[in-house]
């Protein structure tokens, strides 16, 4: 979506519930993995034996800054976005909210004033946390509400009463489940195996569930975790936020049972924000607003955020603040299917949107589709590494790396944090795929990229 195209908080018709992008696989042992990896498609192979471009600067300007140009020295185009302004749900925005899919009677309120604890107090309602965020310049009180009144009363109540400050539900985020078959992925990107010392420097985060970082991939590895789940909660299963991390920062490729990370010589940046909840994993948007201040504290120069959902004013409010601060959030599509409506954080215009494709070129059966995608990487039956060894698994989740490995290459060049000026630049790798140009499902196409420290 661009500019113009985004009304003031973005997410008119969407659903309150946020997932991981994952859908989650059952294990498979580690002799059936290699067997099917190695009766992957003839379509995979023709491409896997195709050269990727190798990743360079063409061209700097006067004070060494890259220059957006093609081979031929021509500058390209940009197709400039604009972030929409945070803002509280309007009445009809209010009628759309489902109940149970929020963090049942609870509102999060930004840069409330002081005197409002008092009202807020005689009206019956209680503060229940205050989040002093200071990289993110907010403070962010999450309140409960009077038993007497539902969350869309409240809201009307409060947004009436207090127009000027951005207040709504605080979501909740869980997990779903996909199938599974051989892994193909490095060969479609064209990465390739890489130095331990590949990423050395670069600053990378990422907001997930949690991350076991004792398993071999990530032993003496360069990952900082932080879990952001209640105190009086256990935080959520490990598999997906472990997975998440090994293909970002694992060890290099060095035998069977390591894949190998995209970048191992960076440092990793892990927030957790799920939590056991009624049996469940739960994330919510009280939490993620804390670990994407810790974030931007740890001076994070791209995040990846493989969750995906529906926005409100305080989830663009904080994608508004890390995209001001010079962080670029690179994101998971969705996987709630072709039909669903667009899922954030991947919908904010100034977020890089990523789909997921199998090894035969076609589009993740469950991906969410819409203008907002922006480009596609594997994403359907990947090698991954968990606590309990290898795991195959699917979703756009496992997509969503793979572009926020290459943006990190850029952004240690020197290019702007600007995901427009990256989506051109991404644009010059990328294999179109489905109709010409760019479209819902695949956005610009495939990106492949071979690093220069491969």
């Amino acid at each position: 979506m661009f500019g113009g195209m985004h009304k003031a908080r973005g997410h008119k018709d969407m659903s309150r519930i946020f997932s991981f992008s994952p859908n989650f696989a059952f294990g498979i042992s580690l002799a059936v993995c290699v067997a099917l990896s190695a009766i992957a498609s003839a379509h995979a192979a023709d491409l896997q034996n195709e050269d990727a471009p190798s990743w360079h600067i063409l061209k700097r300007d006067a004070q060494g800054r890259p220059m957006l140009v093609d081979e031929g020295g021509k500058k390209l185009k940009i197709l400039e976005t604009v972030s929409p302004d945070a803002a509280s749900p309007g009445p009809e925005e209010i009628k759309e909210i489902d109940p149970t899919k929020t963090m049942r009677g609870q509102l999060l309120l930004i840069d409330p004033p002081r005197k409002l604890a008092k009202e807020l107090k005689n009206d019956g309602f209680e503060i229940l946390e205050q989040m002093r965020l200071r990289s993110l310049k907010a403070e962010v009180w999450r309140i409960s509400i009077p038993s007497t009144m539902t969350e869309k009363g409240a809201l009307r109540i409060l947004t009436k009463r207090y127009p000027k400050l951005i207040i709504d539900t605080n979501q909740i985020f869980d997990l779903s489940a996909g199938k599974v078959g051989p892994d193909f992925s490095r060969g479609f990107v064209g990465w390739g195996p890489v130095a331990s010392s590949c990423g050395a420097g670069m600053r990378i985060g990422m907001i997930d569930g949690a991350v076991n970082t004792k398993i071999e991939a990530l032993r003496k590895q360069r990952v900082k975790f932080k879990a952001f789940n209640a105190k009086d909660r256990k935080p959520a299963g490990t598999a997906h936020g472990t997975a998440v991390a090994a293909m970002l920062v694992g060890r290099p490729e060095g035998d069977k049972e390591n894949i190998g990370g995209l970048l191992p010589g960076a440092n990793l940046f892990a927030a957790g924000i799920f939590e056991i909840r009624a049996g469940k994993e739960v994330g919510n948007l009280g939490n993620m607003l804390k670990a994407a201040d810790w974030l931007l504290k740890s001076r994070v120069a791209v995040v990846n955020m493989s969750i995906a959902g529906s926005g409100n004013g305080v989830m663009t409010f904080v994608l508004n603040k890390l995209i001001e601060s010079g962080v670029t959030v690179v994101a998971a599509a969705g996987n709630n299917g072709p039909r669903a409506k667009p899922a954030w954080p991947a919908a904010h215009p100034k977020v890089i949107a990523v789909t997921a494709i199998d090894n035969k070129l076609k589009i993740y059966k469950q991906a969410n589709q819409g203008n907002y995608v922006d480009f596609s990487a594997p994403g359907v039956n990947l090698m991954t590494q968990v606590p309990t060894g290898l795991k195959l698994q699917s979703g756009t989740s496992f997509a969503s790396p793979f572009i926020a490995a290459m943006v990190a290459i850029h952004l240690d060049a020197g290019f702007p944090s600007d995901a427009d000026q990256l989506r051109g630049s991404l644009r010059r790798y990328t294999k179109d795929l489905g109709k010409k140009g760019r479209d819902s499902a695949f956005g610009w196409g495939l990106v492949r990229l071979k690093p220069s420290c491969g």
